[in-house]
């Protein structure tokens, strides 16, 4: 029976794929696992290596999109997956380029057994990050904490998608969630402390990709803020409610 289902966004994500799945078929029991690789029409061919690999291990979907339409609405169609399987207890979500150490899924899903938002962190006591200049660092930290001053999450990470939900936490993301791009990081945490689920921070070693290339661009940033000044003025308002997210 499968209980623990990763989802895994991609886009031209072929070179790193295989091996990711490998090492995450070897760390995770087969016959619990389930893996939904949520693919943009990667032009390098990804889909189909996810689907070779499903020969290969015979527990990997694949969703093919008709091209990028965002991590956001990537993560809640792979969510959603996840959820139509009825022996899902846990939904992993994580990149596929590496940045995310699949040896650190076990770690998470331990803490999950106690909590229904499981956050791998970079900031909290163990946590760290190799490769990133100073400058990359000094951006990440300033918009972890403003979330934190504007929200009052009480949590150090915001903004890396390697978690673990709970299955009833995943069902209420898919319900009220609407995000399609970056900003659906901060938006299902929201979502999460909204339906009263707590939350536990994991330390892990974060490590920039080594191959491809970041699909971050500039626009997803301003982006971003935008959504995090228009949030927090519905709820200053006492509007926090989804449809005023759109």
């Amino acid at each position: 029976m499968s209980k623990i289902c990763i989802v895994l966004p991609t886009y031209n994500e072929a070179g790193n794929l295989p091996k990711l799945i490998g090492e995450i078929e070897s760390i995770l029991t087969k016959d619990e696992l389930k893996i939904v690789v949520v693919d943009d029409n990667s032009p390098d061919g990804t889909s189909e290596i996810a689907e070779k690999l499903n020969t290969q291990y015979g527990n990997v979907v694949i969703h093919r999109r008709p091209g990028k339409l965002g991590i956001g609405s990537a993560m809640l169609d792979g969510m959603k997956i996840a959820l139509s399987f009825p022996d899902t207890q846990f939904i992993v979500t994580m990149d596929a380029d590496f940045s995310h150490d699949p040896k650190d899924i076990p770690r998470l899903l331990r803490a999950a057994e106690k909590v229904d938002f499981v956050q791998a962190s970079r900031y909290v006591k163990g946590g760290k990050i190799i490769g990133w200049s100073r400058f990359r660092r000094l951006e990440s930290f300033a918009a972890n904490t403003l979330c934190n001053l504007l929200f009052r999450t009480r949590i150090k990470e915001h903004t890396t998608s390697f978690r673990v939900y709970s299955r009833r936490c995943a069902a209420a993301i898919v319900k009220n969630a609407h995000a399609k791009k970056f900003e659906f990081a901060i938006e299902f945490i929201l979502i999460t402390k909204d339906h009263g689920f707590a939350i536990k921070e994991v330390p892990i070693t974060f490590i920039d990709r080594a191959y491809g290339k970041s699909k971050l661009k500039i626009s997803d940033v301003f982006w971003w803020f935008f959504f995090l000044a228009k949030t927090f003025l519905l709820r200053l308002s006492g509007k926090p409610g989804p449809e005023q997210l759109r």
